[in-house]
């Protein structure tokens, strides 16, 4: 075996150890127990956390196609690969006031049990992990708590339930 067979294996294996390191999942602040990683999604001068992990796609912005008659905070459908998507307005579902622009906007694809929707926001920030006990409960508004917010950061990042976005779909398919 010549040197520079030995030299081009050295190289090999060190690219190879390098594509492991940066193939693994970037670690969490702190110790990695009970850390929720979150997508930073922006409305408007608003910032909201969508857990990671029901994060199918980010999607270029888009303008969903409306269906009259749907529900308020339903925003339209989207063509995803083929497939047609549900479009929550992110913006209309939390009460947030309206902001001049086009109809172009970002869309989220977030993937629970089977099923897919589509959340329509202004921009996508970053991917942020969140110690739980840095998470606080939910703030109460004079109009009650929201069922769509399930805590907060010390930096006022939202945490949204995933859980009622996907029954606001429901109940907008149901009437």
């Amino acid at each position: 075996m010549s040197a520079l067979d030995t030299e081009q294996q050295r190289i090999e294996t060190i690219w190879r150890e390098r594509a492991k390191r940066l193939s693994r999942p970037p670690a969490p602040a702190g110790d990695g127990k009970d850390a929720l990683q979150v997508i930073v999604l922006g409305i408007g001068q608003e910032r909201f956390g969508v857990d990671f992990r029901h994060v199918a796609e980010v999607l270029p912005p888009v303008v969903p196609t409306p269906v009259p008659g749907a529900a308020a905070g339903f925003a339209g459908v989207i063509n995803v690969h083929g497939e047609i998507r549900p479009v929550i307005d992110l913006r209309r579902v939390l009460g947030l006031e309206k902001v001049a622009g086009g109809d172009l906007a970002r869309v989220i694809l977030l993937r629970k049990d089977g099923l897919e929707v589509g959340l329509r926001i202004d921009s996508v920030e970053q991917i942020r992990s969140i110690r739980s006990e840095k998470l606080r409960p939910a703030a109460v508004s004079d109009a009650g708590p929201s069922p769509y917010i399930e805590g907060s950061t010390e930096d006022l990042l939202m945490l949204l339930s995933t859980e009622a976005l996907f029954r606001e779909l429901e109940i907008g398919v149901t009437t």
